[in-house]
């Protein structure tokens, strides 16, 4: 696996972590603490005991809140994710993953901050592999419109903005793996998707990576993703192969019929500039789900 980024980046002030309640932003405060910056972070609900977390929740109105004075730059990892939640509910989750996001955005700014944006290769219909990142958007899933929406308004807020595309970042709360690994101990069959693909890519490194593009302030778009994508069955039967499992307890289904808003062919994007600019190599897909999962 790639090696992780120097800890030693230049760091010009304090950075603010917007979402650390959830799995990226809280590996962004985690992360940048143990380097030994200065991170602070917002939460919906603060418990309290951490005056470097601060309230914020994107549902309520931004008139009255402010961005830490001493914070040089924001990495937005707030946002509703999930698909789904997106599809049933256009309206409400827009107001948070786009309206808000760009009021909050525009406070950032005008505070002197420099903003790092976590959009997703949702942004493309997934019918190519290796989408360039200056092609034209074409999401065909609610979250991702929404993603593509936060993206073009951004044209307009000048260069002190950094987008980050994000293929399926992989941690060891992956719940779907996490229940075939317990399938697989107990001798229970392992069902999954033959026609579903993902390119994951490992969360130590993607967190880096945000790290180094905020901390130096680095303009423009990027992208991070494997260089291939892997099926979720080839996934399973590799999780099945490692622990030395029954693959015969293996079914492989289709993704029709799921409920699913959208199974895309592809998934990847072309990664060349966090390659070339930010030294970030990542692994093939199976070598992530085996470090990750400790197989």
């Amino acid at each position: 696996m790639g090696a992780l980024l120097s800890p030693q980046v230049f760091v010009k002030g304090p950075l603010l972590i917007v979402g650390t309640e959830g799995l990226l932003g809280g590996t962004l405060l985690k992360l940048g603490r143990e380097r030994g910056w200065n991170v602070a972070g917002t939460m919906i609900e603060p418990d309290g005991r951490t005056p470097q977390i601060r309230q914020l929740n994107l549902s309520e109105a931004l008139e009255d809140w402010s961005p830490p004075s001493e914070c040089r730059a924001a990495i937005l990892c707030a946002a509703i994710t999930s698909l789904e939640a997106c599809r049933r509910d256009p309206a409400g989750t827009r107001h948070i993953n786009v309206t808000q996001t760009l009021r909050l955005t525009e406070k950032l700014l005008a505070a002197g901050m420099f903003v790092v944006f976590i959009s997703s290769n949702l942004v493309f219909d997934g019918s190519r592999p290796l989408r360039r990142a200056e092609e034209a958007t074409c999401p065909v899933t609610e979250y991702g419109r929404q993603k593509a929406a936060v993206e073009a308004a951004y044209a307009a807020f000048g260069n002190r903005i950094a987008i980050v595309r994000l293929t399926k970042v992989a941690s060891p709360r992956w719940a779907l793996v996490q229940g075939w690994l317990r399938a697989v101990r107990s001798g229970q069959p392992v069902e999954a998707f033959g026609d579903f693909v993902c390119a994951p890519i490992p969360l130590g490194m993607t967190a880096d990576g945000l790290l180094k593009v905020a901390a130096e302030e680095r303009s423009g778009l990027w992208q991070f993703s494997a260089d291939s994508d892997v099926s979720y069955a080839d996934i399973a039967r590799h999780v099945v192969r490692r622990m030395k499992g029954d693959e015969s307890l293996l079914r492989v289904v289709s993704s029709q019929g799921a409920g699913l808003e959208h199974s895309p062919a592809h998934t990847t994007l072309d990664a060349s500039r966090a390659r070339r600019e930010l030294g970030l190599v990542f692994p093939e897909p199976l070598r992530v789900i085996e470090d990750t999962f400790s197989l």
